[in-house]
């Protein structure tokens, strides 16, 4: 019988972990690209994964040490039918050649073991081939429907942030309007006072020019009464009026 150990390529003293790596090791070895190119891969693979299961399997190791550490017996080929002498000694058929038709027979039984296994491994990559496309679907789909997400949520974001700034100069605008708008109030009462401090003052003006108006006015009165009260009491002393 082949060893389990040879096939992984490790010593019978491995460990669980070594075994475990050099699984790993071959696995990776076994691509989908070099079966594609090579069908004896999948075989190689196949008998890789056997041994991996029997050599992590405690008790179905300690059976695979066993097998390897008893000698090989030669087991005697048993007839499905007894042959009479007579006829075998008239035939002449030797027993080689019956031999070599059981052996025969046993590579075709290997055979079909090994396409049987084969076939297995071919349906297991197969499956797993199509989960593995199933998830990757799967990924894609939720990728995609992340990316749709995403995007309705920029969406959201951009409309509330574009509302947000129309907002803003609505409310700037708002501002502008109420700034200028007191501006110009300001204007106008600053120029109404300015007319009423000027009416002010040119009535202060009219007053004070009235004022004096009136005060000149009175003294050339005074004047007028005093020179006339003069020439009358020259006229009266001196009996002329320009004394």
């Amino acid at each position: 019988m082949i060893s389990a150990y040879v096939v992984l390529g490790i010593p019978g003293n491995a460990t669980p972990e070594d075994v475990e790596a050099a699984f790993q090791r071959a696995r990776s070895a076994y691509t989908r690209e070099r079966m594609a190119q090579d069908s004896r891969v999948a075989e190689q693979l196949t008998e890789v994964i056997d041994a991996y299961n029997v050599l992590r399997d405690p008790d179905s190791r300690a059976a695979h040490d066993r097998k390897l550490a008893r000698p090989v017996a030669a087991r005697p080929v048993q007839r499905r039918f007894e042959v009479h002498p007579a006829v075998e000694r008239e035939s002449g058929m030797p027993k080689a050649l019956m031999l070599l038709g059981v052996l025969v027979v046993a590579l075709f039984a290997v055979g079909l073991f090994v396409q049987h296994r084969r076939q297995v491994v071919q349906q297991e990559l197969a499956a797993q081939a199509l989960e593995t496309a199933r998830q990757q679907a799967a990924a894609e789909a939720e990728s995609r429907k992340a990316s749709e997400l995403e995007a309705r949520e920029r969406a959201r974001a951009d409309e509330a942030a574009q509302a947000k700034d129309r907002a803003f100069r609505r409310e700037a605008d708002a501002a502008l309007v109420r700034a200028q708008s007191a501006d110009a109030r300001q204007r106008s009462l600053d120029s109404q006072k300015w007319a009423a401090e000027q009416r002010e003052q040119q009535r202060k003006e009219s007053e004070r020019n009235a004022d004096e108006r009136r005060r000149i006015s009175e003294g050339q009165r005074r004047v007028a009464t005093d020179k006339q009260r003069i020439r009358e009491l020259c006229y009266i002393n001196y009996r002329r009026y320009d004394c």
